[in-house]
């Protein structure tokens, strides 16, 4: 599977990260909304974020969006630069950072090609970023040469080894898949499980244009809509391996997405959540530091 650059730029300026979680029309309330619904849905991302430790640090953002998570880095009182390949993802976070009076830097470019010196940063954080590139060995080779010797990352991949993978996304999904043919099948399953009518209409365009798909278009279209140019899922082993030429690497397992199981997810207690987020979840989370 080939996907060029721009193809990826083409959807992500198209359909910025988070920008749809709401529809409020005065501005504070939308990005308001935004972070609440963020971080009640995604509720560990401020534990491995850890926005509050990197006061007075240079913290770079790959793949900021429209830089929910970035607005925290800052509000901590660190130095934060985000990076992101969209115009419309960068012109967003430029205006949600004013808005709030909260100083911050925003560069529109490849993370493959960061336009920084050696030894930026203190701290590289890309939540959900680099298994979207067509060369995510390209990207981590720029987050080793702007991080400073003993800088530290945190970085999120998609989980191969996780329920949404394994359950959902190559078992029930290519179940489901054939009940689509019918025209009126897209609205009566978006009603009847409330998954998003937009997300089975564009798979069954899929289905009745394509047919057949390749494993890898297969995971792509499943897992950030029919739309989705790329991404990728990675297990352990192959984690590692992309973060190799950092040290003191540890991985933990997070987000077990209840809104995907409708049947059982609405009555589902936090602490089953947790307990499932942590063994079988869909983010596989990476620290690391760069060498002395």
């Amino acid at each position: 599977m080939t996907v060029r650059i721009e193809e990826v730029k083409s959807h992500w300026d198209a359909n910025p990260c988070q920008s749809d979680l709401s529809t409020e029309a005065d501005r504070r309330k939308y990005f308001d909304e935004i972070e609440r619904k963020r971080y009640a849905h995604e509720f560990h991302v401020p534990e491995i974020g850890r926005f509050a430790a990197y006061k007075d640090k240079d913290v770079l953002e790959i793949g900021c969006g429209i830089s929910t998570d970035g607005l925290q880095f800052a509000r901590g009182g660190a130095r934060y630069t985000g990076v992101d390949l969209t115009p419309a993802a960068i012109q967003t976070a430029r205006e949600r950072f004013q808005l709030y009076g909260v100083p911050g830097r925003f560069e529109c470019a490849n993370a493959e090609e960061l336009p920084f010196p050696d030894a930026s940063f203190d701290h590289v954080y890309s939540f959900g970023v680099i298994h979207h590139s067509p060369h995510p060995g390209a990207i981590v080779r720029q987050i080793h040469r702007v991080l400073r010797p003993g800088g530290t990352f945190c970085v999120m991949l998609y989980n191969r080894s996780s329920i949404n993978y394994y359950i959902e996304i190559m078992f029930l999904r290519k179940i489901f898949r054939l009940m689509l043919y019918p025209a009126f099948m897209p609205k009566l399953m978006s009603t009847l499980t409330g998954f998003p009518l937009w997300k089975l209409e564009g798979h069954r365009n899929l289905l009745i244009k394509r047919g057949k798909l390749t494993k890898a278009e297969w995971i792509s279209y499943n897992t950030d809509g029919p739309e989705c140019p790329l991404a990728a899922v990675y297990n352990a082993r192959e984690a590692r391996e992309l973060l190799k030429d950092f040290l003191d690497l540890s991985i933990e397992i997070r987000f077990f997405d209840q809104t995907h199981w409708p049947l059982i997810g609405r009555m589902m207690p936090m602490a089953l959540r947790r307990f499932l987020s942590e063994r079988w979840g869909w983010h596989r989370i990476i620290h690391g530091r760069k060498p002395l």
